[in-house]
């Protein structure tokens, strides 16, 4: 029953991360390529993915809530990244932002609905 409560509970994160998600095209982006992106992957610790950002640019994740925390990445060369990000609490509210060194920007919210009172107590499951 755990497992299923962790499962249901991370899928529910990536739902409501992606529909409160943000990613805003910089005007430097060049015309035709995809705009940047930022996504969500995983939970413990929280993990994000960046597309769409130049190729080898370098790009600063930050993450800001009851904790914050940052990082800077190489996109590679498709513009594709991926990032953990220690130190937060499965059920913080955080903003995750990644700018890039050319100017890509992207974001997303990370709310704190999907945690119910209970899992707030004990902790992950």
């Amino acid at each position: 029953m755990a497992r299923w409560r962790t499962s249901a509970a991370a899928a529910a994160v990536v739902l409501v991360a992606t529909a409160c998600g943000h990613a805003s095209e910089s005007a430097s982006q060049p015309t035709g390529t995809s705009r940047p992106q930022l996504t969500p992957t995983g939970q413990l610790p929280l993990t994000v993915k960046g597309t769409g950002f130049r190729p080898q640019e370098k790009v600063r994740v930050a993450a800001k809530g009851t904790q914050s925390t940052s990082t800077a990445v190489i996109a590679d060369p498709s513009g594709t990244f991926v990032v953990r990000l220690h130190g937060l609490k499965s059920c913080d509210s955080v903003t995750v932002v990644a700018t890039g060194s050319s100017g890509s920007h992207a974001e997303f919210n990370l709310s704190q609905i999907v945690c119910t009172g209970s899992s707030k107590a004990r902790g992950p499951a």
